[in-house]
């Protein structure tokens, strides 16, 4: 995957995330509907031996709701800089006639790495996701876990834990 230089990648970043704020702020009555989920995300990024915390937006894309929509963001804390990823992932729910549910998804990644070291430029690479998950799908409150497979650059395998509601 090509580094892309970071002035215009950031430039990219902040209409991409206008757009995502401003997507979340008028889909905020379909989220008092219960037609859109937000969402919490923990875990680990192997690679870099650090934890991530992230956000998330959870929609379903057809009547049956078995695809769905996922913009998320997670943030890695390195000892220097940080490690982002803004993804857009799409999965298929998979029907189980159980209080839990399956998936299986990819979609597209951008993720931002800051040494946050003098002379060590930002960099940002392209890549996709790989998605495969479990989770509840009752209650206001629903758990899952995610395990994620990052193809890019740096490719890696990641686990996370989180919370929809």
């Amino acid at each position: 995957m090509k580094t892309i230089e970071a002035s215009s990648l950031l430039r990219a970043l902040s209409l991409a995330g206008t757009l995502l704020i401003a997507s979340l702020l008028s889909s905020v009555s379909r989220v008092t509907a219960g037609e859109v989920d937000l969402g919490i995300r923990g875990g680990v990024y192997p690679d870099e031996e650090q934890p991530f915390l992230g956000g998330e937006v959870l929609f379903g894309m057809d009547q049956g709701k078995r695809w769905c929509g996922n913009p998320n963001v997670e943030h890695v804390f390195l000892d220097n800089g940080g490690l982002t990823a803004y993804s857009f992932d799409f999965h298929y729910d998979f029907p189980s006639g159980a209080p839990y549910t399956i998936w299986a998804g990819a979609g597209p990644t951008l993720i931002h790495r800051d040494r946050g070291l003098p002379g060590d430029p930002a960099t940002t690479d392209a890549g996709a996701n790989l998605v495969f998950g479990l989770g509840a799908t009752k209650g206001s409150v629903r758990p899952y876990g995610q395990l994620k497979v990052v193809v890019a650059d740096d490719s890696q395998a990641v686990a996370g834990l989180g919370v929809r509601f």
